[in-house]
Order: structure tokens, then sequence, then C-alpha cells
């Protein structure tokens, strides 16, 4: 079967679910939107033009650090606010303008990093911030292909500054699963914990994750939680896929995404964000629920 026709799986939520007309989608990058070599399908290409045409607002939603974001949206000259750091950075895809931030106050991260690297030997640490992402040397030796990033000395301390919006985290020797158990209990509510890939971890602030920033796009535009869709494939995509009116997820995904989701698109190489966006804009088009 090609990827055009690609079978729409009824997802966990799927029952009960109210009709709706989706004004809003908002789309993982890697693993989602972006194929296995990091670049956008012309089948995708050509579906995310059809919805701009169509006023259905589609915004990216990564884990990315701002500026490697920013590099893909206009790579693929993708338009409209982009949401960084697993929520808790929103940018103007086209001017880099930072409008909306929530990160650790100074102290705080300062405070985090110090019990981390003094609990957990052998523990590899980064730190995101507004002004890039700053990585030690042994987590560049962990973790295969890391985003872009200088490097910052083993036990370096966040600038006052330049916010922090997340702490990664890599162990040699534990699993992620592993190691999120042993962070939660040192760090407890201090931080949420998170994952957008198998090799590392991800701790924002209290209270930011990607859902949270669904909603706060949503306000902003004027459109009820209800008239927005999601869809993601890692743990980190589960808030906003809980958050939206409809949420997917794509073939292959982890299985904290598969739970939360209404349906199961084809996966990320047969362009299941496209099958999605081509399944809303009929409705979109016409002010016709989307029925699934």
């Amino acid at each position: 079967m090609g990827a055009s026709d690609g079978p729409l799986v009824p997802g966990a939520r799927t029952k009960g679910r109210p009709q709706r007309t989706v004004r809003l989608l908002c789309t993982d990058f890697g693993g989602t939107l972006l194929d296995s070599r990091g670049g956008i399908g012309r089948r995708t290409m050509g579906a995310l033009a059809e919805a701009a045409r169509a006023g259905l607002t589609v915004v990216g939603v990564t884990g990315r650090p701002v500026q490697d974001a920013l590099d893909i949206t206009r790579r693929h000259g993708l338009t409209g606010p982009v949401v960084c750091s697993s929520g808790a950075v929103i940018v103007d895809g086209r001017t880099g303008d930072i409008q909306d931030c929530h990160g650790f106050a100074p102290a705080r991260a300062t405070e985090i990093l110090n019990t981390l690297r003094t609990m957990v030997p052998g523990l590899a640490l980064g730190v995101d911030s507004v002004t890039g992402l700053r990585l030690e040397p042994e987590f560049t030796r962990l973790v295969p292909d890391p985003w872009a990033h200088a490097v910052m000395p083993t036990g370096g301390s966040p600038q006052d500054h330049d916010p922090v919006v997340k702490i990664l985290a890599a162990h040699p020797e534990q699993s992620v699963d592993e190691l999120a158990d042993t962070l939660a209990e040192l760090i407890g509510s201090a931080a949420r914990i998170t994952r957008s890939t198998g090799h590392f971890l991800e701790l924002s602030a209290p209270g930011v994750d990607k859902g949270e920033a669904l909603r706060r796009l949503a306000r902003r535009l004027g459109i009820p939680l209800e008239h927005t869709a999601a869809v993601g494939d890692m743990p980190d995509d589960v808030p906003m896929l809980h958050a939206a009116g409809l949420a997917a997820a794509v073939a292959g995904a982890h299985e904290d995404a598969l739970r939360a989701a209404d349906i199961v698109l084809p996966g990320n190489d047969d362009e299941g964000v496209a099958t999605l966006i081509r399944m809303l804009l009929p409705r979109t088009a016409t002010g016709e629920p989307c029925c699934i």
C-alpha cells in the first residue's frame, strides 16, 4: 500500500470522541513531520501549502532548541510560530523573535545541576538556553548525532543573563527509563522529566510541556481546544495529545503516544502528517465537522 492511501487505525481514545472542525494542528518534528533522513517529503510539503491556503494553522512543536528548530522551519519554507524546547519557548519562525519563554530561574537551574552531578556519578549534562544549546563533552560521546551545540565545560554553570529552558541528561550505564527513576527520586517536583529520543532525558521547569504550549497557542489564536489537533510519536508529545481535541500518533510511535491517540497514521517515512492534513482540509475549508 502506498503512502497516499495508508490506513487510519483507530487509537485508544477514539470511542465517544465528539465531531469537530479543526483550525489548529500542532505537529512534532523528529519522527513525525520529518522523515528518517531529517527532511520533509514532497507530499507533505504540498499538504502544508494546501493547509495554509485553506486557513488551517499548522505549528511545529518540538523538543529541539530554538536555533535548530528555526533552521528546520527556514530550510523548508515554513512560516508562523514554532514551539521549541518541549514547550518552553515560542518563537516567530520568520524573524526569530522570542514570543513566549518559560524556563528555570538561574539559581534553581544551578541547584539542579549541582545535585545531579553530586548524586549521579558518570552523568553527562547539557543546558538548553534561549541563546543556544551547550553540552558537556561526555554527553556528545554518549549521544549519537546531537543537535547543533557549543561545548560546555564539564561542571559548567548557567549564565544569569541567559535563561535555561531545559536540562539534558545522559548516562553511560543506565537506560533512559532507569535514569528517569533515579532523577525523579532526586529532584521530585523541581522539574518535569520527559524524553523526545531514546538516548537522553530532558528536564523542563514545572508546568512546562507541549500540552501547555498548545493551550497557550490556542488562547492566543482564539481557537477553542476542541478545534485543535496534535500529532506526535514520543513521550514528550503525550501532554500535547491529551490537550488537543483530536490526537494522532504515527505508526511506530512510542507506546505512550499510541495509547494517547485517537487515530494512528502511517509512519513518518510514509508521510503520515500529510495524510492527517488531507483528512482535515475538506472539513476545514467547508466548515463541516471532522468525523473520526
